[in-house]
């Protein structure tokens, strides 16, 4: 597991710094608290990197794709994540829901920009034993409502105008 307190803003965009935020859930010092915390340390897991232990511990057991996944594959980071914006989040008893936005860029080959991308998906989790686990997420697909108008804040976090940032 990394061990980066250096950190400053946790990636999960909670406003608070990495140290304060999810570090103690990477490291195994603290557990999260609701499924909306859970899925912001995933989030920010695969943001940094190297913690797919962590990603596959916080992973239920019933989850049927969880039989596929090793630790080196998650720990893998294999895009840059530029931003999460938590949709909605509802919990009712041990279930929850969590529907978020996570914007993304994959490398692109040599000489050409890397394009922008956002996922979208609904995620639920169950909360066994006092502690919150992932299984499973469905998929949002991007609609015409969903596209930022262009002269609108860019959804991927970046404070440009949309047809500044990532229209482009």
């Amino acid at each position: 597991m990394t061990s980066d307190n250096s950190i400053n803003d946790c990636p999960c965009q909670s406003g608070q710094t990495y140290a304060a935020c999810c570090a103690p859930l990477h490291q195994g010092d603290a557990v999260a608290d609701s499924a909306e915390a859970l899925m912001r340390s995933r989030y920010s897991a695969f943001a940094l990197g190297g913690l797919g232990d962590y990603l596959l511990a916080t992973w239920h057991d019933s989850a049927s794709e969880k039989a596929q996944l090793d630790t080196a594959m998650l720990s893998k980071r294999e895009v840059d994540w530029h931003g999460l914006e938590i949709l909605d989040s509802r919990q009712q008893g041990d279930k929850a829901r969590v529907e978020f936005r996570a914007h993304f860029s994959a490398p692109a080959p040599a000489g050409q920009p890397a394009v922008k991308e956002c996922l979208q998906e609904r995620s639920r989790f169950i909360r066994e034993s006092g502690r919150w686990f992932y299984l499973s997420g469905t998929l949002v697909p991007a609609s015409a409502s969903s596209t930022p108008s262009r002269n609108g804040p860019c959804p991927c976090g970046s404070g440009k105008k949309y047809k500044r940032c990532c229209a482009v």
